[in-house]
């Protein structure tokens, strides 16, 4: 795109500074047409959870008022309070997109950073708004791979929470027409505050309060560079890997910016389930419906996937509250096998717990499979083995619905959008914003979708 020069944190600024949305490959475009819509109905879906609930208590009890749309419901707050809340609510779904190689969900980052931002000025243009997305797409995700987040997700240290500040401020930096030198100023200081811990969640997870913060910090480190503040621009160039104790190669975050763009290696997921599960639901299912399985035959199922997340997925028991549902394999293939509707289901209000859920549980084993782990993380894959007394039907899954490798289509994703949104958004109201989403550039303007996407513009 151009020729970089100084720092990792200048080159970084350059590329985002110098995005244009007209230089852009019309497939990535088209990339960000779909991300939105992707991400929006994880929006819709996630405010209705106990987490968005509760997120929405949060910004009234904060008081921070404004006139920007907080995590699809009728308040209205700050840009950075409203970022915050509408990232909580997106990631909480599990149903947001997901970059393998990086172990990063850059969707539920950067899309509500984008609409926050865009919502609190007036005229934003189009083209900026496509940049921005493009841009934070690309910073979060190669800042995952750069930190190599498929591993250290495992260690406690979640890639999404260590990267989410810089990617917002990379989006917010490229909305604000901030110059390289401010762009550089702002990364270096949403640099300073990546944090990545994850521990222990409850019911209601401050797990997704915390990249909700993150993102509300990257957005202020825009705002702060363009208001004077200064940073430290050579933190990625060794520094920063010594203080925080964690490796970090600075090439890749820097080589190629503009040769190629991440946006178009995202991996949408087709239900509501952690990406370690998914797999091996997608097994399951693909021999229930190419064998013909009856499902009360079943005596057993194994379910292999890779060392580094067996352990994740493969809990015993029922799960105690909705996140525990989401990454259970063993409750996703009961929920395959009795309520495929359920797959979907993002709230999880009811948890089964009936005989037969118990019964299916207790048939299915999670072991470690040493044979798919060099395919980790370019797929995460799962080998699933179903017993009947006829037999062992076998299937492996490299790649699910939805991966670059098998993208969902446009008929795909608003089929899918439809589904979360039912119940909480008119039929109507849908279909616009769908037709927004795809028009976006061409025939609609920002501040036409932006009308469209709130509650009280939807409705």
């Amino acid at each position: 795109m151009t020729d970089h020069h100084g720092t990792t944190i200048d080159q970084l600024a350059e590329f985002v500074a110098g995005l244009r949305a007209e230089a852009l490959p019309a497939s990535v475009v088209d990339q960000v047409r779909r991300r939105l819509l992707d991400t929006m109905g994880a929006m819709v879906a996630g405010a209705h959870t106990a987490e968005g609930h509760a997120v929405q208590a949060l910004v009234v009890d904060c008081g921070a008022e404004g006139g920007v749309p907080a995590g699809w419901s009728s308040l209205r707050t700050s840009m950075a309070m409203a970022a915050l809340a509408s990232c909580a609510s997106t990631r909480c779904t599990e149903i947001d997109d997901i970059h393998l190689r990086s172990c990063t969900t850059p969707g539920s980052v950067v899309v509500p950073t984008a609409l926050a931002v865009a919502s609190s000025r007036r005229g934003v243009d189009t083209g900026s708004f496509i940049a921005a997305i493009v841009a934070g797409y690309e910073v979060l995700t190669r800042w995952g791979e750069a930190v190599d987040g498929p591993s250290i997700l495992y260690r406690g240290i979640w890639p999404t929470y260590l990267g989410g500040g810089i990617g917002a401020c990379a989006t917010a930096a490229r909305l604000l027409d901030l110059p390289h030198e401010e762009t550089a100023q702002a990364l270096a200081t949403a640099v300073m505050m990546a944090v990545g811990t994850s521990g222990r969640s409850g019911a209601v997870a401050s797990r997704w309060l915390t990249l909700g913060c993150a993102v509300q910090s990257g957005i202020i480190a825009a705002v702060a560079a363009r208001q004077g503040f200064r940073a430290d621009t050579t933190l990625l160039d060794g520094r920063w890997s010594e203080m925080s104790g964690i490796p970090l190669r600075p090439s890749l975050l820097a080589a190629g910016l503009g040769a190629t763009y991440e946006i178009e290696r995202v991996s949408v997921k087709p239900y509501c389930s952690a990406k370690q599960a998914l797999s091996g639901v997608e097994g399951f299912l693909r021999i229930l419906e190419e064998e013909a399985v009856d499902v009360g035959s079943i005596q057993r199922v194994v379910v292999g996937v890779p060392g580094q997340y067996v352990h994740m997925v493969g809990q015993p028991g029922l799960p105690r509250d909705r996140l525990g549902s989401i990454t259970s394999v063993r409750y996703q293939l009961a929920l395959a096998a009795y309520d495929r509707d359920g797959l979907l289901d993002v709230a999880r209000t009811r948890l089964h717990d009936e005989d037969r859920f118990r019964a299916f549980m207790d048939r299915v084993a999670v072991e470690p499979a040493d044979d798919l782990e060099p395919y980790y993380p370019a797929a995460w894959p799962a080998r699933v083995e179903v017993s009947t007394s006829s037999g062992t039907v076998r299937r492996v899954v490299h790649h699910t619905r939805g991966d670059e490798t098998a993208p969902l289509d446009w008929g795909e994703l608003e089929a899918k959008f439809r589904r979360l949104v039912h119940g909480r958004l008119d039929a109507t109201s849908a279909d616009r914003l769908i037709v927004a989403c795809k028009s976006l550039g061409s025939g609609t303007s920002v501040q036409g979708l932006l009308a469209l996407a709130s509650p009280l513009g939807a409705g």
